[in-house]
């Protein structure tokens, strides 16, 4: 995964390099393509170190959330790269809380609903249902996108699976955002699951 950036920046700039007198819209067009290879790099070990650190969590990082106040945090950040996206945050209980590592619990949060909007057509129509009964606590995330094929539905939690490359390096993904939430998830001792139908979009429930 990182190999491949690499290749793509060394192979553009000995071609700057030894070919100075190339037309100014073939340099434009060569350096954005640096620069995209340059922010697929930086977002990919971003990932590479935010999954280290998941692997080793203090306990003193654990604290009581209130995740309905998470949520709605994570949907202004969604909006702000969204602005068209319809977020319904709706909670069946008066009150949906646990004790967790509130940062961590916010980015897998934020993953799933940044994938919901990445992979729909907009606007994007997101919902989240939060409910919390004596054993657990359970977040829905379910969008109207494009949903995932049947046949990837069970790679979708490896690291750096991809149902569509293509679009997936488009929009700046490093395939793994999901290993990300699930590895959050399983150390808060929860379990994810996927239910998804192709062009009909997709649910995500975390029980922790």
């Amino acid at each position: 995964e990182l190999k491949t950036p690499i290749t793509v920046i060394r192979g553009f700039a000995e071609a700057l390099h030894d070919n100075p007198d190339l037309p100014a819209e073939m340099q434009g067009e060569i350096t954005s393509k640096i620069v995209r290879s340059c922010n697929r790099m930086t977002a990919l070990i971003k990932d590479l170190l935010t999954l280290a650190d998941i692997e080793n969590i203090p306990s003193s990082r654990l604290s009581l959330c209130d995740v309905y106040d998470l949520s709605e945090r994570c949907k202004s950040m969604l909006l702000e790269a969204f602005p068209n996206a319809q977020v319904i945050i709706e909670k069946r209980q008066e009150e949906v809380s646990l004790i967790a590592d509130i940062d961590l619990l916010e980015l897998a949060i934020m993953n799933l609903i940044e994938n919901a909007a990445k992979y729909s057509t907009p606007p994007a129509q997101i919902h989240i249902i939060l409910d919390e009964t004596p054993q657990e606590v359970t977040i829905q995330i379910t969008d109207k996108g494009i949903g995932i094929p049947a046949a990837d539905q069970e790679h979708i939690f490896d690291r750096f699976y991809t149902v569509d490359k293509a679009h997936s390096q488009k929009m700046g993904g490093s395939g793994l955002g999901l290993s990300i939430v699930k590895t959050i998830v399983e150390k808060h001792f929860g379990t994810i699951t996927l239910q998804s139908e192709l062009g009909k979009g997709s649910t995500f429930t975390i029980r922790l």
